[in-house]
């Protein structure tokens, strides 16, 4: 089973809901990261092995601000550990599972990550995130 390594909210503003998410909760998130290949934002609050990131379109052009129109901030996806992502992908793939890529690409903290097809997964966005060397792996 793959570990969930990090849950991420859709959000317009992450200075503002990071500011809301202290004061609610307490949480203490990380420096904004920008991914121009993504074309998103992240910050990240960390629990122990898990983490909770906020992202957030790069501009009104990007895929997630379109996401962020249609639907509004809330749950974007759920990341999953893959101690070999291609591995995983080309199993996937080969179970006939409908990828939106069928390659890693690098998103943020430079991990690689590839998104499965909500349509496969009752609605609900799923990543797999390949941790960096010397990190906490996922499923053993």
């Amino acid at each position: 089973m793959n570990p969930i390594d990090h849950i991420a909210m859709a959000v317009f503003s992450i200075k503002e809901t990071s500011v809301t998410l202290q004061r609610l909760f307490n949480w203490q998130f990380s420096d904004i990261e920008e991914i121009p290949e993504q074309g998103v934002k992240t910050s990240f609050a960390a629990f122990g092995d898990m983490q909770i990131e906020l992202i957030e379109p790069m501009s009104n052009h990007s895929k997630l601000h379109a996401f962020l129109t249609k639907r509004g901030e809330g749950l974007h996806h759920i990341a999953l550990k893959s101690k070999d992502i291609q591995g995983d992908l080309n199993n996937l793939d080969r179970l006939g599972v409908q990828l939106l890529q069928k390659t890693a690409q690098i998103g943020a903290n430079g991990k690689r990550i590839a998104f499965l097809s909500p349509k496969e997964t009752a609605g609900v966005l799923f990543e797999l995130c390949e941790p960096l060397k010397g990190e906490k792996e996922g499923h053993e």
